[in-house]
């Protein structure tokens, strides 16, 4: 099991990285090296892996320059995106308030468009993904692999603190962001005002699980994690051991679906 990283921590490894069509994004690395960090220490660049990749956690804070344009892309890995600041769209729709995207590896998705506020967002992957691949010149690419497409955003509901988030919660209130599926996909919003034990989806279930603070604090298996800590759980491992504080937390757990042959 990976330990507890904290915001911190991450913005020790922060890279600038500008897009082919100019957009310049800030690559804060959680977990894992990333293809921004690799190529800012020059280490050798990784080719893909075959699908699925070998259960290998990466996970970033994107920093997106304002007025910018993120073109329609997809990747070669599972991965969950969570949209914590500023505003935008995100194709057509609106970037408001936290919201979770979940997609499929090979499945395209819309442009991200920062507003001037600029945009922050992690994107959280289970296996490596050798950087993004543009549409329409890769499309080609996802012949005989559009039956597995599948994407799609999930609003979160308002944290405890919040003028609309709940006060008082007796015990733990879990609050679904993205509905469990038959092969494990799902989130969860976990959220307490006070001391509690938080328990998650049976690791197992999946093909590994991140787990986000976005409010408050805890402990994850007796490390402290503060707002924006994050952990990563493999599949074969238990669940975490999450306490709240006395102030409460609200945790955002992400697990991936199980891929044959993983």
């Amino acid at each position: 099991m990976t330990s507890v990283v904290t915001h911190e921590q991450a913005r020790n490894e922060r890279h600038h990285y500008r897009l082919p069509n100019g957009t310049d994004t800030w690559i804060s690395s959680y977990v894992g090296i990333n293809s921004v960090e690799r190529r800012a220490k020059g280490l050798p660049s990784r080719t893909p892996e075959s699908f699925p990749p070998p259960l290998e956690p990466i996970a970033f804070l994107v920093e997106q320059g304002a007025n910018s344009m993120i073109p329609g892309h997809y990747h070669q890995a599972d991965q969950f995106q969570v949209f914590i600041s500023g505003e935008g769209k995100f194709g057509i729709k609106p970037i408001e308030g936290l919201t979770v995207h979940y997609a499929m590896a090979f499945t395209p998705y819309a442009p991200i468009h920062a507003d001037s506020t600029g945009v922050e967002y992690y994107t959280l992957r289970n296996g490596w993904d050798p950087g993004a691949r543009w549409m329409p010149e890769h499309r080609e690419a996802l012949k005989g692999r559009t039956k597995s497409y599948r994407h799609g955003l999930g609003a979160i509901p308002a944290l405890i603190g919040d003028a609309d988030g709940p006060s008082h919660i007796e015990g733990v209130l879990a609050q679904t962001v993205v509905p469990a599926e038959e092969d494990g996909l799902m989130s969860t919003l976990f959220q307490t005002s006070g001391i509690a034990a938080i328990t998650g989806p049976a690791p197992a279930s999946g093909r590994g699980q991140y787990w986000l603070v976005l409010r408050g604090q805890c402990q994850i298996n007796q490390q402290q994690a503060t707002e924006r800590s994050l952990i990563f759980v493999a599949p074969n491992e238990p669940a975490p051991t999450i306490s709240a504080g006395k102030e409460g937390v609200a945790i955002l757990c992400m697990q991936f679906p199980k891929r044959e042959n993983a």
